[in-house]
């Protein structure tokens, strides 16, 4: 038990940011820091003089979640009292995450402001995600009145019926890590047209019409999974693309007033290569190489009926140039792309090492940047090497030699990605993140590492190693909402049909809407069920959903440090020569 109750306390210490900063520090930040820390004051102080916008309160409950928190304010009041009379002792400070003991703290890094960070996909979605008799159930705590809503996470979720089953999935979208894995065969289905090639002749011999109809058929059902795969990229694009919307929406309005813009400015050039990667790296490749695939399958079938000089021609035409040249053309814009993103992943490791030199988050930094690094290194050659071998499989056999390495290098990108590289969200910025600076990013992502290994060392019960009371249906429920599991959690909740009785669906409606407040008003004897499908949902997913907030946070501190290198950089071109030649 003591091992356990110091496990927690160690996962809860990394969750709370920084009381205060250090007593007494000497040493001064670098200039860098000190570039950041100016920054993020003025974006504070900018903040504090936006309009405010009033938050809508839920007056209507019913009588029993009204009698059910009148008892709990009952309970409450005699502690409350008692407490009263309780002097406080005043909290011993703690250093700065990611700071040395003696070294001099920013005021900005180390006391949480307002927040003017975005939070889901429509900002105004965000301003009645809790109500205010949450709070009275322990639960988060509503948004404060900002321009732009707090990350707080929602007290409720939507589900629907799929489409297919009777399983119920979230309502709404999300940017999800879904490639089919069957995608990363797209590049042998270019050579599906091998036989047709090289057996350029009439008559064909009858063992190259079975690796003609065999290749065609193989590009044929590939193109198929080119189209599903195609439809789920597009999906994540709409999403990103109304998220970029609204943020570019709010990025002019604080312009027009003059106020800073470094939150807007970081999380803008993250969706910017979210968009590109899904939309080039994913769609275009499902798009080019889907309609190569369609191609190259009809020209191989037509080999087979080579005798028709009219069907000749169609056929070396289609499994030639013309079912190749898509190829090669999604291959020299991918390989512009990859570049690209070689370059930004480059950058982060390069202002982080200057920002923030051996810490933790720099290591998670690193390793975020160099898996991305691994894949467009190999991906952008692969796809540019293969279009190229594709166009010479149209005269010269030896082309399908060059494009052995490059099948290897799909099937090896396509697992990288899913595994490594890839993520998914729903969130702009994580729940509970208060204010954008290195101090609260860092936390962000060294809680989600931390967290994620925890999780595979309390495999039973996960959920033991973050609260302190796990038999407590109000604790566990409030780390499910703060760490934004009530999706998974409220899928397998409904999975049961008791708790679904209980909650009051007896059937399969077409949609089921659960709120934190329903699932605390259920009688104590329903509690044990509801906590055993938490701890389920976290013991099944919550390794890979902290893995993916641990590739997004550590997304987002490297483009932090990244725009803010680069807004130091412009403000000393921009300061007048007299004030240059006067600091030296």
């Amino acid at each position: 038990m003591a091992s356990t109750k110091s496990d927690t306390a160690s996962i809860e210490e990394l969750r709370h940011a920084p009381s205060g900063p250090i007593d007494g520090a000497t040493t001064e930040r670098t200039a860098h820091m000190g570039a950041i820390g100016t920054d993020a004051d003025a974006a504070d102080a900018g903040t504090k003089n936006a309009d405010p916008v009033a938050i809508p309160q839920d007056d209507h409950r019913n009588d029993a979640r009204q009698q059910l928190s009148q008892e709990i304010n009952e309970k409450q009041q005699p502690q409350e009292q008692q407490q009263q009379h309780i002097p406080r002792r005043e909290e011993a400070h703690t250093p700065a995450l990611n700071e040395k003991v003696n070294e001099k703290v920013d005021a900005s890094l180390s006391a949480p402001k307002a927040v003017v960070l975005p939070r889901a996909g429509t900002f105004s979605s965000t301003l009645t995600t809790l109500t205010a008799a949450s709070s009275s159930y322990g639960l988060l705590s509503t948004a404060p009145v900002c321009e732009i809503p707090e990350s707080v996470p929602p007290d409720r979720v939507t589900l629907v019926k799929a489409e297919k089953g009777d399983d119920y999935e979230p309502q709404g979208s999300k940017l999800k890590n879904n490639l089919y894995p069957a995608v990363g065969f797209l590049e042998l289905a270019n050579a599906g047209d091998f036989a047709a090639n090289v057996w350029n002749q009439y008559p064909v011999p009858v063992y190259a019409i079975v690796f003609m109809a065999v290749g065609a058929t193989f590009a044929g059902i590939m193109s198929v999974f080119a189209a599903l795969d195609s439809r789920r990229a597009w999906r994540n694009v709409k999403f990103l693309r109304k998220q970029q919307i609204e943020l570019k929406k709010a990025h002019a309005e604080r312009v027009a007033k003059s106020q800073p813009t470094r939150d807007l400015d970081v999380l803008l050039s993250v969706i910017f290569r979210e968009l590109g990667t899904e939309a080039i790296n994913r769609w275009g490749l499902n798009m080019f190489m889907g309609a190569g695939a369609v191609l190259i399958c009809v020209g191989t079938y037509l080999a087979i009926a080579g005798a028709n000089d009219a069907i000749f021609l169609a056929s070396n035409l289609l499994s030639g140039y013309v079912g190749n040249a898509p190829i090669a053309l999604f291959g020299t814009i991918n390989a512009f792309w990859a570049y690209y993103i070689f370059c930004k992943a480059q950058g982060h490791i390069n202002a982080a090492s200057k920002a923030i030199p051996g810490t933790r988050a720099l290591a998670l930094i690193k390793r975020r940047s160099r898996n991305v690094q691994i894949y467009t290194s190999i991906n952008g050659t692969a796809t540019l090497v293969g279009g190229a071998g594709s166009m010479v499989t149209a005269t010269r056999w030896w082309g399908y030699v060059v494009l052995i390495p490059v099948i290897l290098s799909s099937l090896f990108c396509n697992y990288w990605w899913r595994t490594r590289a890839g993520y998914t969200r729903r969130d702009l910025v994580p729940a509970g993140l208060s204010i954008m600076n290195a101090d609260s990013l860092s936390t962000a992502l060294e809680f989600a590492s931390r967290a994620e290994g925890k999780i595979r060392e309390q495999k039973k019960t996960p959920i033991n190693a973050f609260v302190s009371d796990p038999t407590s249906l109000k604790s566990v429920l409030a780390f499910i909402q703060e760490h934004e599991l009530l999706e998974p959690f409220s899928q397998r909740l409904v999975k049961d049909e008791g708790l679904r009785k209980a909650l009051g669906f007896a059937n399969t409606p077409a949609e089921i809407e659960i709120d934190l407040l329903s699932l605390l008003a259920l009688p104590n004897d329903q509690h044990p069920a509801i906590i055993q499908v938490a701890q389920d949902t976290v013991r099944k997913i919550g390794s890979k959903h902290f893995k993916y907030r641990e590739r997004y946070a550590a997304e987002l501190l490297g483009t932090y440090f990244a725009v803010s290198r680069h807004a130091a950089k412009h403000r000393e071109k921009a300061r007048p020569q007299s004030e240059k030649s006067g600091s030296r």
